[in-house]
């Protein structure tokens, strides 16, 4: 009888928190959108809203139906105090509420927690550009600089956010497919990542996603590869990596060809990485960074932003916030080598490798595969 109740408390915790999850998923999706600039201040203090009430709720999971001793409860909300401080100061909450759901996720059945974000993200991807079809919200247009040519947002901030959420999309999909794939199948994805790239032109991304199915079809033989590296070298690649893009960040010279070359690929986010470090301090608990990017609601008038989540965790979060960042992804890899799970091990190398490029490591509505650090994982079926 205990067991049965015991069962069904845990049951009804998982569908508590994937049920919280699915709104907040796509409360972080409509902020990333044209509604904010359609409808101004009014939809981002709704939308910010709503993301507090939900990370309260989903907490409620962590106190009352997860048996955790008092002891590290307290430990837990020593560190939820800790970090909603950091975040505080560098008015960015999105790392607090991402980590309410982190620790919620104890013992959630990590491929519900993927099928919520699969369904979620696709049904919001359709339902905002049908909105920009009837003229509800704009679709955001830009023009490359010297180049001529036109980029849409479909519905969101920026095309390279519509880029981006494709690639995370087609990544959770990936490893809730465990990288199975049929070469068919592979073909369809391939005609997916052109049609992105021909609608938003964001270069970045469309490697990203040739990287993707490259893993994908080569799977085999880079899940053998990764066994014989094993965790230590793995987690030392994605630690020296964090350190390769802050330092090149911090020493780029304008004047030198090859920066300019580097970053005129990368789109000049070397430069305005580098801005961070030579016009703030570097603080152990954060800072507010100002920053107007090109989808900001605020208005296009001195555009600066920075676009690499590692440079951001250090400048604007601060060292502890960014020695933090780093272990969590170092369990997340143990973790996952544990598991024997090597999809979710490729998936945060991919993640990793954007991060120089990309600044939504913290955003739930493109990065779910964090959620996996202490949701319960299966070992994934070995193909005959």
């Amino acid at each position: 009888m205990l067991d049965k109740l015991d069962l069904d408390q845990k049951k009804l915790g998982e569908r508590f928190y994937l049920i919280c999850l699915g709104i907040y998923i796509s409360v972080n999706f409509m902020s990333g959108t044209t509604f904010s600039k359609a409808y101004g201040l009014e939809a981002i203090v709704f939308f910010l809203r709503i993301s507090q009430l939900t990370a309260i709720l989903v907490l409620l999971k962590v106190f009352l139906f997860d048996k955790h001793r008092f002891k590290d409860l307290c430990l837990l909300g020593a560190l939820l105090g800790l970090l909603f401080i950091i975040c505080k100061q560098a008015h960015e909450l999105d790392p607090f509420f991402i980590t309410c759901f982190i620790l919620a996720a104890f013992k959630v059945d990590y491929k519900k927690i993927l099928k919520v974000y699969i369904g979620t993200e696709l049904a919001l991807l359709l339902g905002v550009y049908f909105a920009t079809l009837i003229r509800l919200v704009p679709n955001n247009i830009i023009w490359r600089e010297g180049a001529g040519i036109v980029r849409a947002g479909l519905g969101l901030a920026t095309p390279s956010d519509l880029a981006a959420h494709i690639f995370y999309l087609m990544l959770a999909y990936a490893v809730y497919r465990d990288f199975s794939f049929k070469k068919q199948e592979l073909a369809y994805l391939g005609v997916i990542s052109a049609l992105v790239f021909a609608i938003t032109n964001s270069r970045l991304d469309a490697i990203l996603m040739v990287l993707l199915l490259l893993a994908l079809l080569f799977k085999q033989t880079l899940f053998e590869r990764l066994k014989a590296l094993g965790t230590a070298w793995v987690t030392g690649i994605v630690i020296g990596y964090a350190f390769f893009d802050l330092l090149l960040t911090y020493f780029y010279t304008p004047t030198s060809p090859f920066y300019q070359t580097l970053d005129l690929l990368l789109s000049r986010r070397l430069f305005f990485g580098q801005m961070a470090f030579l016009n703030y301090p570097l603080r152990f608990l954060g800072q507010y960074i100002y920053q107007n990017g090109t989808g900001d609601p605020r208005g296009f008038e001195i555009y600066y932003f920075i676009d690499s989540a590692f440079v951001q965790a250090l400048m604007m979060f601060g060292i502890i916030f960014f020695i933090g960042m780093l272990l969590l992804l170092s369990y997340l890899i143990k973790k996952s080598f544990k598991m024997s799970n090597y999809s979710l091990v490729v998936a945060i190398l991919l993640i990793v490798f954007s991060m120089a490029i990309n600044h939504h490591f913290w955003h739930i509505s493109y990065n779910i595969i964090i959620l996996a650090t202490l949701a319960k994982l299966s070992a994934p079926v070995l193909e005959k």
